[in-house]
């Protein structure tokens, strides 16, 4: 769970565009300037400058900002030509910011040493702070925002052949942001549009990369309370007191066409995808996310490939709860997982099936677990070396199994308790205790079809037929029941049948 610095460094520094961004009390200049400054030194970053006051204007001339990034031996940096801070008479502050803020970064991870520079531009950017000096909310809107790379040195050479650009557009938000015992922030942003453009050579491998990305409608919004220097000290610190996290980011479709050309000759990787969102939860105690996306289509061409690989997802889907605090109760985890109507074209399936032997039906995956967990050591803390294991998990529910592909299918829902004490009945896993319920539908057909089609040996599939026969009872046309239970005393049954 380790935070990336150079990510705390890049957001750190963009969010100066947007913290160029009414209420109801007085602000002044000066408030305004302090207020930044708490924000961005609580970064990290250490900052000089020099300062014009008059008539309630604030003019902030050669602003530099750095922050030394230790984990990776680098380094950041940004430089602002002009800031200005003008009292609008209503108890608001008007801010602007000059063009061109020069970014400079330098890493050196032990594999590449990484020196970048890039250049932020911005259109039609407005901003106004009001409020009061401790709780101050910042309004901004910008027709754009963009981010070019103006420089890149790998390992000491300068990449000349080598253009990437990343632009907001239509943006408009809100961020309210207080720097006391705690950092208290509240934010909201709407984007018509993300771009990213990276075109020229890659500088690993010398081959031509045309990369172009697009998201839609792009709307985010957090809240929350973070310990104060959690974001300049170890990235556990994040997790300490205090913690209390919200986070929700959506759009409304992406769509991304990447072409490569090598000496094998051209590749192509083109995605596209409806609504998506991604929903965070932070504290002290637990981390919760979760994530989907609709109408996902995939089309791959290479050089050894003669047609696209075209696959399409309904939705895909995905979840997980985990404790982080050491505690003598139990504590709650979750994992979701949703992989729905998964669909192949025709050239993927005419490979293996030329001859549409099997239902061309959408495939699925849907699996949805909770429980309960003992966790003996703080999870953020761990030592890199621990050879015990840091907890026990004390049961799992499976709430939902979904399994559906080629006219088979599987469902099933089961619950079981763990016994940490017993070691021994299943040879050093704990003995469980309850039972999970099966529906097996379509699965001697689907054997019938793939003997047909010379995928399946007749004497495999024999075996795999005795064994359906052993743990489930036929309840229909090829529809079958299965309950595999473990009662107290270790004892492995199958439809009551004991068989351990």
């Amino acid at each position: 769970m380790r935070i990336s610095q150079r990510f705390k460094a890049l957001a750190g520094t963009a969010g100066l565009a947007l913290l160029s961004g009414p209420a109801f009390a007085d602000v002044t200049a000066q408030d305004v300037w302090a207020n930044w400054q708490s924000y961005m030194q609580e970064f990290g970053y250490e900052l000089s400058s020099s300062e014009n006051a008059s008539g309630g204007q604030l003019v902030i001339s050669d602003l530099v900002m750095t922050m030394d990034v230790p984990e990776e031996d680098g380094s950041t940096s940004a430089t602002i030509g002009e800031m200005t801070f003008v009292e609008n008479g209503d108890g608001s502050v008007a801010i602007t910011l000059s063009n061109d803020v020069a970014m400079n970064f330098a890493f050196d991870d032990g594999i590449e040493d990484v020196v970048a520079k890039m250049i932020m531009h911005h259109e039609a950017l407005t901003s106004t702070a009001s409020g009061t000096a401790d709780a101050i909310t910042y309004d901004y809107s910008a027709g754009s925002i963009a981010l070019q790379l103006a420089k890149l040195e790998v390992d000491g050479e300068e990449i000349t052949d080598l253009d990437a650009e990343v632009t907001f557009s239509g943006i408009a938000g809100t961020s309210q942001i207080s720097v006391g015992d705690t950092v208290v922030s509240k934010d909201a942003m709407t984007a018509d549009n993300l771009k990213v453009v990276i075109l020229g050579k890659d500088p690993e491998t010398g081959d031509d990369i045309d990369i172009a990305l697009t998201m839609d409608g792009l709307q985010g919004s957090s809240d929350g309370n973070m310990p104060l220097g959690s974001l300049t000290g170890a990235p556990t610190a994040m997790f300490g007191e205090g913690l209390d996290l919200l986070g929700k980011f959506s759009m409304k479709g992406v769509a991304m066409t990447a072409a490569f050309e090598s000496e094998e000759g051209p590749s192509q990787v083109n995605v596209s995808t409806g609504p998506g969102a991604v929903d965070l939860e932070m504290s002290e105690a637990l981390i919760a996310y979760s994530g989907q996306v609709a109408d996902m289509a995939l089309s791959v061409s290479a050089p050894d490939v003669p047609l696209p690989i075209d696959v399409s997802f309904g939705e895909l889907g995905y979840g997980f709860n985990m404790p982080l605090q050491a505690s003598e109760e139990e504590q709650d985890f979750a994992l979701s997982l949703d992989f729905v109507d998964i669909g192949l074209s025709d050239f993927i399936w005419d490979m293996f099936d030329p001859g549409t032997v099997l239902p061309r039906d959408a495939a699925s995956l849907i699996v949805d677990l909770t429980g309960k967990a003992t966790v003996f050591e703080d999870i953020v803390t761990l030592d890199e070396d621990l050879e015990e294991v840091p907890g026990e998990i004390n049961s799992v529910t499976l709430n939902a199994l979904e399994l559906s592909a080629a006219g088979a299918e599987v469902t099933g829902t089961g619950n079981f308790t763990f016994d940490n004490t017993d070691l021994v009945s299943f040879d050093g896993f704990p003995r469980p205790e309850g039972a999970i319920d099966l529906n097996i539908n379509g699965i001697n057909g689907l054997m019938d079809k793939l003997i047909s089609m010379g995928l399946l040996p007749q004497e495999q599939a024999m075996p795999a037929r005795m064994m359906l026969g052993m743990f489930s009872v036929a309840v229909g046309e090829d529809q079958l029941t299965s309950r595999i239970e473990v009662n107290e005393q270790g004892h492995v049954l199958a439809n009551g049948q004991r068989l351990k």
